[in-house]
């Protein structure tokens, strides 16, 4: 029997080794053969289909095009010598909000101020707080277009992005009469303050004269010895210094004015250029952008009592900012809304969505919904960050009747499993500020925020019959690795302090990242 068992399990062995060593060949061919199909599909010719009705690509201001500016007025309010120059001696450079005295940036407040809602009670009006670069300047039109209230645009401005800044602005507010509605603040490094060019008139060579009409060079010479001589050694040593400094100024004088080169934009009509090929400053010195500055100048600069802090490629909904004021007034009462109650530690959220190429951004929830039901929209981020603008409620959010006003859903917390969620939120000068140390290349820019209103306890009021809806853009595939490594290390500062400064909340998950 045992001689039986022993010959079985050779044969056994054999068998199971040939057969082992056929699939793996026959598994091997297999995976060739997938990865020679993949290849010739990715490298085939596609025929070229012709363009669909609504195939086109979202370029803001478009709604201005075949109008010229009004070269003789401007519908914004310029200060400190603006558009043209820049009058220093009347700017007081500000530190920004957060950073304070430490902070390597400086602000100039309202260099364009908004006049539309000046008169208006800061309880009866709403401001939509964003900043830019230079080249999204253009996607505010469509905010003023869309938005009724004040608008709070803080805007990057390192060296010649200054003059960048203010052709666009410039253009827009001999344009569009919605553009009163705006403040423009500006926001830059210490070491490239903003420049503008100086136009060739103000070159000028200043020759340093030698000689006098009744004084001859012997006598001028023989006289500047004669002081020479008188002088001691104290005073001689400052003599010297001050016959340097002046042969200096003078060789510097002569020497041509170098200007700056500022890309000169030519504008066809009032829909502007392809913004995109801006070449900036901030692009050709490789600049991190420090998307949290704008973020808290631009919401520090809201004079209403409520404001919403997005970001300018985003589009509200129709009537998000009136209905949104009514929703208050019922919710809280005249009496207290006039007195300026707010709701403490709540907050007012916006589900954020986006929508195909070649669709039009929509104006209301039931179109939103088909348009999502024909999976031609998507909640913001869905394929490239799901869990960042996955609000609770989506679902429900989704089927329920579209209505007429701006009401409640739900009640939620940014806590397990939505501790990675980043909304945006009707708020007050109340909530923590946005940490201006991490930049908007090294990601998680507003992750800290939210966490720390979790550990405050904030209560998240997902709003229904409102939205903000982003066009069809393309994705960047690039990652900017070191300012990601930057961003990280400064995370981990950031929630250390937290660490210290606030009670542990298990469903925060304060360790996440850690």
């Amino acid at each position: 029997m045992s001689t039986c068992i022993r010959i079985c399990g050779a044969y056994s062995y054999r068998l199971t080794r040939r057969h082992s060593t056929i699939l793996l060949i026959a598994l091997f061919i297999v995976i060739l053969t997938v990865i020679f199909q993949l290849y010739a599909y990715k490298h085939q010719e596609m025929p070229n289909f012709a363009a669909k009705v609504g195939d086109f690509d979202y370029i803001p201001g478009a709604f201005l095009s075949g109008n010229q500016p009004n070269e003789n007025a401007s519908y914004c309010q310029f200060n400190y010598g603006l558009p043209k120059l820049i009058e220093w001696r009347n700017i007081q450079s500000l530190t920004p909000p957060e950073g304070g005295n430490g902070s390597s940036y400086r602000v100039i407040y309202n260099a364009i101020q908004g006049t539309a809602y000046a008169n208006n009670s800061k309880y009866d009006a709403l401001t939509y707080a964003t900043q830019a670069t230079p080249e999204f300047l253009y996607h505010i039109a469509e905010i003023a277009r869309y938005w009724d209230g004040p608008i709070s645009l803080s805007v990057f401005v390192p060296n010649f992005d200054m003059d960048i800044t203010m052709q666009i602005m410039n253009q827009l507010c001999s344009c569009y009469s919605a553009m009163s509605k705006v403040s423009l603040h500006l926001f830059f490094p210490k070491r490239y303050p903003p420049k503008m060019r100086i136009p060739d008139s103000y070159y000028m060579t200043t020759d340093i004269p030698t000689t006098t009409a009744n004084i001859s060079i012997e006598d001028l010479l023989r006289g500047k010895l004669e002081r020479y001589r008188k002088l001691n050694n104290q005073t001689r040593a400052q003599y010297v210094q001050w016959v340097r400094k002046k042969k200096v100024e003078r060789m510097m004088a002569r020497m041509p004015k170098r200007q700056l080169f500022v890309p000169q934009l030519i504008f066809n009509d009032c829909a502007g250029i392809d913004l995109f090929d801006i070449p900036t400053f901030r692009q050709e010195n490789h600049l991190d952008y420090p998307i949290n500055v704008g973020r808290n100048i631009a919401r520090n600069a809201s004079r209403t009592n409520y404001f919403i802090v997005s970001d300018i490629e985003l589009v509200p909904s129709d009537g998000l900012a009136p209905k949104f004021l009514t929703m208050v007034r019922k919710l809280m009462g005249d009496k207290k809304r006039d007195e300026g109650r707010i709701f403490s530690k709540t907050v007012f959220v916006v589900p954020l969505f986006e929508v195909e190429r070649g669709v039009e951004i929509p104006r209301d929830k039931d179109t939103l919904v088909r348009l999502i039901n024909e999976n031609r929209a998507k909640y913001f981020h869905q394929k490239v960050c799901a869990h960042c603008q996955r609000f609770p409620g989506l679902q429900s959010w989704l089927i329920r009747p579209s209505p007429s006003v701006i009401e409640p859903m739900l009640i939620a917390r940014r806590e397990y499993p939505y501790h990675r969620w980043e909304p945006l939120y009707f708020g007050t000068q109340n909530e923590p500020w946005y940490s201006e140390e991490l930049s908007w290349e090294g990601r998680q820019d507003k992750m800290t925020q939210m966490l720390e209103m979790c550990l405050q306890e904030y209560r998240m009021v997902v709003l229904d019959g409102a939205f903000l809806c982003h066009a069809a853009a393309s994705r960047n595939g690039s990652r900017d690795h070191r300012a990601e490594r930057i961003n990280h290390r400064r995370y981990q500062t950031i929630i250390s302090s937290f660490k210290q400064k606030y009670q542990n909340i298990p469903k925060c998950k304060l360790m996440y990242g850690c």
